[in-house]
């Protein structure tokens, strides 16, 4: 295990240790929000998601480069604001994890119920993998810096280097997994969907 993190990330690997509490209190509650949203799936309001995602631009017309280059910005801007925002004692990441978890069991289960689970599984498993970890931790650098804060306040934080080792984990790990999510959506998880003959 370790020797796998020291593969995977390098200098950053003794902050990304630190935060072992701080992405299992992330994991946990993502996974039940997750639950939470697919299992009120059928009792949440039909034209709410509509609503939700009417800000987003129409992805059919555009080109895959643009698609692209959408998806990943507002997965590192919406990550990094977020992260940072965690200074405010630790509370915009945990809401950040539990929207973003629950409104992705809601719309699984919407995607389900039109398509089918097997479409579900396919068209979100395969850059799920590497987006969902990747934003998680930088909740949980996130909620690092919160607690640093919160110590701060108490005479014994070192908020500065928190927030260094976060925005350094963020931009030598955390945006190239972001950009890695945003290449196999795009690329890789249409083709898995027609080669299982979902589409």
């Amino acid at each position: 295990m370790t020797g796998a993190l020291s593969s995977l990330f390098g200098r950053d690997t003794e902050y990304v240790r630190s935060l072992k509490g701080p992405f299992a209190i992330c994991s946990l509650l993502f996974i039940f929000s997750l639950a939470s949203g697919f299992y009120l799936g059928e009792s949440m309001p039909g034209g709410l998601l509509e609503e939700l995602i009417q800000p987003f631009p129409e992805l059919k017309g555009m080109s895959l480069p643009s698609i692209f280059l959408f998806i990943l910005a507002n997965n590192v801007l919406k990550s990094l604001v977020w992260m940072v925002l965690g200074i405010l004692f630790g509370i915009p990441p945990l809401i950040f994890t539990a929207f973003n978890g629950f409104f992705l069991g809601w719309f699984s289960y919407s995607i389900s119920r039109e398509r089918g689970i097997m479409f579900t599984l396919a068209a979100l498993v395969p850059h799920g993998v590497v987006e969902i970890p990747a934003i998680l931790l930088s909740m949980a650098a996130g909620l690092g810096i919160g607690y640093q804060f919160i110590n701060r306040l108490r005479g014994r934080g070192r908020v500065g280097a928190e927030v260094k080792g976060a925005l350094k984990l963020f931009v030598r790990r955390i945006v190239p997994l972001l950009l890695l999510a945003a290449l196999i959506e795009v690329l890789f998880t249409p083709l898995v969907v027609y080669l299982l003959g979902l589409v």
